[in-house]
């Protein structure tokens, strides 16, 4: 008997076939194939299979009868396009790909699609949702005044989802394929501080502030990498990033990316001075001597206290100078900072800087400059 497991419970199937067809004469076998319907549940529907009896014995058509049913009940219910995106959300995409984000990812992608997709099409069926659908459902958002990376992200979210559904047979192609983002509010960029503003910085702080702020300055760490530093991370060749702390729990950097940031030699010395004496493995621990959380009241306090030096100085803004004011290799920097692409390092974070600009152009002058240029006569 071949057995046919579904869901919670075991199913058991061998039909048997029999003859039929007055014109063209048949073996042919029905069977119930399961399959998930739009309110996410299993349900089963009859089949029916046919074999020519010119061609197969009755024992030659039962073998690839049974062999049938071994295939059905190898895999899950079958795929069906009437399962709705929400359904679809929770049972197969989910389950897939949450397994490979890494950081902030599995908050910030729930937090959009529960907000921004699941009101509007989480109900929709699979195989009812068109190119126009999601088009115009951007569109709507763009003039609810969300900004670009919403609304794009909203567009990228609804993709991948599609994409998945299309790779598991639920629909024949994805309609968000040929989507573009309409235009919409335009991004903020996080603005990198100036070398004044992180000299009063530094100057204005002492202790853990101090420290910290040092160190997201001068590594490109982000503060969640911060929280979670130990003192066996301070290796001989620089400061060892291989775990943070992520929405409260401590897990491997952004992308699994564990990287070596280079470490000034004035940086190491204040930091074998701030853990000489203490046991404690966290560099920085909290008052119940375990990782910070970011929204604690102690760290938040470290922001607070920076603003009063420099107004509305974030933590992501420490990030965006490093790759500002580093001017060293684009490849150095990038793996410092743990990105694959020296592009998107470049288009995410360094920021323009004037005086550089001036810098580079008197540079170029003096380059080109091979013989004594006389001012034209009047």
């Amino acid at each position: 008997m071949v057995r046919f497991g579904m869901a919670k419970r075991q199913k058991y199937q061998r039909p048997a076939v029999f003859a039929t067809g007055t014109r063209e004469k048949l073996w042919k076998v029905r069977y119930r194939e399961y399959f998930v319907g739009a309110d996410g549940k299993e349900h089963s529907r009859f089949k029916a299979a046919t074999w020519s009896r010119t061609t197969h014995t009755k024992v030659q058509a039962q073998a690839k009868a049974d062999k049938l049913i071994q295939e059905l009940q190898a895999g899950p219910p079958k795929a069906d396009g009437s399962m709705t995106l929400h359904a679809f959300w929770e049972q197969i995409y989910l389950p897939i790909r949450s397994r490979t984000w890494t950081g902030y990812t599995p908050t910030s992608a729930g937090s959009l699609y529960r907000n921004h997709i699941q009101p509007q099409l989480g109900n929709v069926p699979l195989q009812d949702i068109t190119k126009a659908m999601i088009q115009i459902h951007l569109g709507k958002l763009a003039d609810e005044k969300l900004g670009w990376s919403m609304v794009d992200g909203a567009r990228v979210r609804l993709h991948s989802m599609l994409e998945e559904a299309m790779d598991n047979d639920f629909i024949v192609k994805n309609p968000a394929r040929k989507i573009e983002t309409p235009e919409c509010k335009p991004p903020v960029e996080t603005r990198s501080l100036t070398e004044a503003e992180v000299q009063a910085l530094w100057d204005g702080t002492a202790g853990r502030d101090y420290l910290v702020w040092r160190i997201l300055i001068l590594t490109g760490a982000r503060i969640g990498e911060v929280l979670a530093l130990e003192s066996i991370d301070l290796r001989p060749d620089g400061l060892m990033i291989d775990q943070a702390m992520v929405s409260g729990t401590v897990k491997l950097p952004k992308r699994n990316k564990i990287r070596l940031a280079a470490l000034p030699e004035s940086l190491r010395v204040e930091l074998e001075e701030w853990m000489a004496g203490r046991s404690h493995r966290l560099v920085f621990p909290s008052t119940t001597g375990k990782v910070c959380r970011l929204s604690a009241d102690e760290i938040q306090a470290i922001v607070t206290r920076g603003r009063l030096i420099v107004p509305g100085l974030t933590f992501r803004q420490c990030r965006t100078t490093f790759a500002t004011l580093f001017d060293g290799d684009e490849a150095d920097r990038s793996s410092i900072m743990g990105h694959t692409s020296t592009a998107f390092t470049l288009k995410r974070y360094r920021k323009p800087i004037m005086e550089r600009r001036q810098q580079s152009v008197e540079e170029l002058d003096r380059r080109l400059k091979v013989v004594s240029i006389k001012k034209r006569q009047a």
